[in-house]
């Protein structure tokens, strides 16, 4: 192999990589682009949770508490104990 295809060689290589880097690049780019997708998705659901889901859960328990208390008093005037 004498300089010239060598040279020629090397540039040959030097494209290839060049390429896949640049394909790389891309598909980073592109996981980013995922990734900021993504986080902006969690944070939408994070505060539906925190502003409607949460309260309705805590609704749901009050409404569970007052159902028990009141169970709780028809017991003691019908004098039954469980």
């Amino acid at each position: 192999m004498d300089n010239e295809q060598f040279q020629e060689f090397v540039v040959k290589h030097l494209m290839k990589l060049t390429d896949k880097v640049s394909s790389m690049e891309d598909k980073v780019s592109s996981m980013e682009n995922d990734i900021a997708l993504l986080k902006s998705t969690v944070l939408r659901i994070e505060t539906r949770m925190e502003h409607e889901i949460i309260d309705k859960i805590r609704i749901l328990f009050d409404g569970y508490l007052q159902h028990d208390r009141r169970l709780d008093r028809i017991e003691k005037k019908l004098g039954i104990n469980i």
